[in-house]
């Protein structure tokens, strides 16, 4: 059930929970973890018209990128130093379809997720897109 975990991560609160958790299962027999982000589109959509303002070599998408690959590789650095085998990706997409598409291209053997925990009214919640993975994801999806 660990052999390929899928660790979609947004560096939130949640996710840290997750990475934690990770480091601390290095005695299950994890076979190696995704980490995975997702720029969302739906966020980088207007980046077009950013750019027409933009200066010198400044590139919205291309900042994003370098600077979400530095806290994955920081990360990485921080769960092999607990004995994890990681890879990183970085993708542009919808978060929730395209985790369970990258899950499925990876042959992910579940995918881990932290839960939002709790909203306002101080109940415990799951985030939209949490939600959206474990009702349609054809693996196993561990909430944290």
């Amino acid at each position: 059930m660990f052999k390929r975990i899928l660790f979609p991560t947004d560096f939130s609160e949640a996710s840290v929970r997750v990475k934690n958790k990770l480091k601390k299962m290095t005695e299950y027999g994890i076979g190696e973890v995704i980490m995975l982000h997702i720029m969302d589109d739906r966020r980088l959509a207007y980046a077009e018209y950013i750019d027409a303002f933009s200066f010198g070599n400044f590139k919205l998408e291309e900042t994003l990128r370098k600077e979400m690959q530095k806290k994955l590789d920081a990360w990485k650095a921080e769960m092999e130093k607990a004995g994890l085998k990681v890879s990183t990706h970085i993708i542009s997409g919808t978060p929730f379809t395209s985790a369970l598409d990258f899950a499925k291209e990876k042959r992910a053997t579940s995918i881990f997720l932290g839960h939002r925990g709790r909203n306002k009214k101080g109940d415990t919640s799951l985030g939209s897109t949490t939600e959206k993975i474990t009702r349609k994801s054809d693996i196993t999806v561990v909430l944290i």
